[in-house]
């Protein structure tokens, strides 16, 4: 093998979570500009006439007797990085949002929280956009979209029009929809990526983000059609990642079963874990709560369904789901002894990383929310065991409130926190209704459920379509 040094080609090393510095950028356009020199110049199909000796390219003889070359000319990322002072990576904080209507309200308050949110970077699959940019439209767009987005609600001052805005949005979508329909590049990671990017600008742009959920709908979709077989690179994961704990949210609140709760998708999610990690998503702790969210959205489709038939259904039918419920309850309280152990014996360093720090809370905010509606939903079918339960559930939930009570210092971990809230306030307000049944020995009845449920902005069983098996 040739050596790189001898043959004039340099390697250049870049951490992908790192910006380019000046010197890297040198590098790499002193190197392509030097394949440029090399490689063989056309002639004009206009001319006949063969080339002279005095007609030549200028080579790297003539920059060092004092004739530069021309620079590289910057590329569409590099100027839209130029113009607008953010790059992919400043956003990535963004790619951790479980609850985009609760995350909308938050980011569209007075003052923005956003400066405070994007001050951590992290491991998200903004770090890949740089490299795929220029290949796809519907990726370009989209981005282009959000970081002009960004920077008007970062420097007011010099924002972008409102009209620019969303022309830049109608492009996007335009761009978004042919891609999807087209089948050579529907399941591509770039389509689905400019996907989850929009639903981020939909969060910077909607005080509700009803829309923000129209596009995680839309990444669901594109996710089941591509497969578990799919996510294999880098790219793939940490979209999948980003992408799944939305999914599972918007399935407990739609009241939908989670189609990642299935072997094949299991498998996927194990195949993400980064052994060097300790509080991360992909940490073995992130990795084992995450295999635990697809489950309670089933489960709490199954038990509002039991409770809304329940004049209708035999003991043994309430048995079965408490039995499952039961055992989710276990592993979310295993999984929370072994995080109690890990900060036990964290590395200092470790804890002196803002976010790793930040990503602690993260893991712990979604542990208490997975626990409190466990709990309340075993509490409303297991008669004999429901004072205890619903003393666990308030809690929980204290212990939520408490914690996001003491992240000023953090306003990541605060921002996350407050995606969470709404679990913990719902749990709050319908204590009353649990609690005047605690010796009842029945079924709750189905309003009292209901009730939790409308707290948490939840669709509530029916009896008609919640029935449907392909719901």
């Amino acid at each position: 093998m040739t050596d790189s040094k001898q043959s004039g080609f340099e390697f250049v090393m870049q951490d992908p979570t790192e910006r380019f510095s000046n010197e890297t950028r040198t590098k790499i356009r002193k190197q392509a500009m030097r394949g440029r020199v090399s490689a063989p110049r056309h002639r004009s199909s206009r001319s006949s006439s063969p080339p002279t000796t005095q007609s030549k390219c200028p080579t790297r003889c003539d920059s060092d007797l004092g004739h530069p070359l021309p620079p590289m000319p910057l590329s569409g990322l590099e100027l839209l990085v130029r113009d607008r002072g953010l790059d992919p990576m400043d956003l990535s904080a963004l790619a951790s949002i479980h609850i985009g209507t609760i995350a909308a309200i938050v980011l569209s308050s007075e003052p923005s929280p956003l400066p405070g949110v994007l001050l951590c970077r992290q491991r998200s699959y903004f770090s890949y956009i740089p490299s795929h940019f220029g290949h796809t439209l519907a990726l370009d767009d989209a981005f282009r979209c959000l970081i002009t987005s960004a920077h008007s609600k970062l420097v007011p001052s010099h924002s972008s029009r409102p009209e620019t805005i969303l022309s830049n949005y109608s492009n996007a979508l335009h761009s978004l929809q042919s891609a999807v329909k087209n089948p050579k590049t529907r399941y591509s990671t770039e389509v689905l990526c400019a996907t989850a990017v929009l639903s981020i600008f939909e969060l910077l742009n909607s005080p509700n983000g009803m829309p923000w959920s129209q596009h995680i709908a839309g990444a669901s979709r594109l996710i089941q059609l591509r497969g578990p077989s799919r996510f294999t690179s880098e790219f793939d994961k940490s979209l999948f990642i980003s992408l799944s704990y939305p999914i599972c949210a918007q399935s407990l609140l739609n009241n939908e079963c989670c189609f990642l709760d299935d072997p094949a998708w299991l498998e996927v999610m194990a195949s993400t874990h980064v052994p060097s990690e300790t509080f991360t998503d992909r940490s073995k702790l992130g990795i084992d709560l995450m295999m635990l969210k697809p489950r309670v959205s089933g489960l709490a489709k199954r038990t509002n369904h039991a409770v809304f038939m329940q004049d209708m259904l035999q003991p043994e039918d309430f048995e079965t789901i408490a039995a499952d419920l039961r055992v989710a309850r276990s592993k979310i309280v295993t999984w929370r002894r072994k995080f109690n152990t890990a900060l036990i014996h964290a590395d200092e360093r470790s804890r002196e990383d803002p976010l790793d720090f930040g990503k602690r809370y993260e893991l712990l905010g979604v542990s208490l929310v997975v626990h409190i509606i466990l709990s309340r939903l075993l509490c409303s079918i297991a008669p004999n065991d429901r004072s205890l339960l619903e003393e666990e559930v308030q809690n929980l939930a204290l212990e939520l409130k408490t914690v996001q009570g003491s992240l000023a210092h953090n306003r990541r971990a605060e921002f996350f926190f407050e995606q969470k809230s709404r679990i913990a306030d719902a749990a709050i307000s319908t204590h009353t209704y649990f609690e005047d049944v605690l010796d009842s020995g029945k079924i709750v009845e189905i309003w009292r459920l209901e009730k939790f449920f409308t707290a948490l902005a939840r669709k509530c069983c029916d009896g008609v379509t919640c029935c449907d098996t392909n719901t």
